[in-house]
């Protein structure tokens, strides 16, 4: 088996009251849950950081410019191809959300 690492990056307009937010973590438990000895490793990331575009420029400006470019969160899990990796990826429901990206784990 393969470690892939899905990536949640942020969509315009998802509700981001403490309630909703409280319902999608519940929801990815209950979905981790499901995936049992394919999941690895989650962790939601903070919304503050530095974007560095290049040795001179870091933006560091609170939550990200635009909410579709904020990486939320990543789960990693284990798969046996790319395949399998999407189609587990495909069944998170976060994925009403935000979109996921599927990146291989170089071993």
């Amino acid at each position: 088996m393969k470690k892939y690492m899905l990536l949640f990056r942020g969509q315009e307009g998802v509700d981001a009251s403490k309630d909703a937010l409280y319902e999608r973590i519940q929801m990815h438990i209950n979905w981790i849950e499901k995936l049992g000895d394919q999941h690895i490793d989650s962790q939601r990331l903070e919304e503050h950081g530095a974007h560095i575009l290049n040795f001179n420029t870091v933006e560091t400006d609170g939550a990200f410019i635009e909410a579709k470019e904020i990486i939320l969160g990543y789960t990693i899990v284990a798969a046996i191809n790319l395949d399998e990796a999407i189609f587990l990826a495909k069944t998170c429901p976060l994925l009403n959300y935000f979109e996921i990206m599927v990146r291989p784990v170089v071993s």
